[in-house]
């Protein structure tokens, strides 16, 4: 296990202890909403799990072009929850670069020109769009955007970028790996925009849950049996480096993991919800 494996592995641990049982948009969950806050200050790659890093990076670049079509290589992770022309009405695309401001552009240019403001943050969360958003949308399935509900950057005296991310909605299983990877994904870039030095990711968990489903409670156990040891020091995990020469915009192909990527424990594919 590397560091984020066993950081990872503790969140679910708790879930599984103290998590209450409640119905949700996707059926009976597990949740906690008193996660404590991790850091990360390496690439927070998840193995233990099988962890489709390049998919969550291509997700990453979706959003942030401002497109409101979905990809056709992301349909299956957003089947049945877009509208009837597989557009994401008012997601993560629109509140990061529509709605006649570019929060992308406007938190760039801040970086530059004002390091060590107290307001780099950017919102997922316009309320009166996320309010009716499976109306606009005409899909009740349709959610609201779960992370990067709120993300703050913040800068050092020697150039070091930290980003700290509060996450309204958190499916512990099958989103949370794949957000975290995506939203390093997006610090380095932001890094490379403003010539900074990537320091430390900070993630901030709300309604912290799993699902009660057959699939996802045996990938939950297997996990979990697998057992944690927190350690002191850990092997030196796979690192994702940014390779882009085109600094306007984010494009997963110029991301690459270096080193081995570690075979998951866990063999079973859980059931997207």
């Amino acid at each position: 296990m590397n560091k984020t494996d066993t950081i990872y592995t503790s969140l679910l641990e708790r879930i599984s202890q103290s998590g209450e049982e409640v119905q949700s948009r996707n059926g009976p969950s597990r949740r906690l909403f008193t996660l404590p806050t991790v850091t990360f200050d390496a690439t927070p790659l998840v193995t233990v799990r099988q962890t489709a890093w390049k998919k969550a990076i291509r997700e990453m670049e979706w959003f942030l072009s401002g497109k409101i079509k979905c990809p056709e290589e992301l349909l299956d992770w957003w089947d049945g929850q877009l509208n009837p022309n597989g557009f994401y009405l008012h997601g993560y695309g629109d509140q990061f670069r529509n709605f006649n401001f570019d929060q992308i552009k406007h938190l760039i240019h801040n970086l530059r020109t004002n390091p060590f403001s107290r307001e780099h943050v950017i919102t997922t969360w316009n309320p009166a769009k996320m309010a009716f958003i499976k109306e606009t949308n005409n899909n009740p399935r349709t959610p609201a955007c779960c992370h990067s509900t709120v993300v703050q950057f913040f800068v050092s005296k020697d150039g070091g970028i930290s980003m700290h991310s509060y996450q309204r909605s958190a499916d512990m299983l099958l989103g949370v790996p794949h957000n975290w990877i995506q939203s390093w994904a997006f610090l380095l870039w932001v890094c490379a925009q403003v010539e900074g030095i990537p320091d430390k990711m900070l993630w901030t968990f709300g309604d912290a849950h799993t699902y009660v489903e057959p699939s996802h409670t045996e990938a939950i156990r297997q996990i979990l049996s697998f057992g944690y040891t927190p350690q002191l020091s850990y092997p030196a995990p796979p690192r994702l480096i940014y390779n882009g020469s085109n600094k306007d915009a984010f494009f997963a192909e110029d991301f690459e993991m270096i080193g081995t990527v570690s075979p998951p424990i866990t063999a079973v594919k859980p059931k997207l919800l």
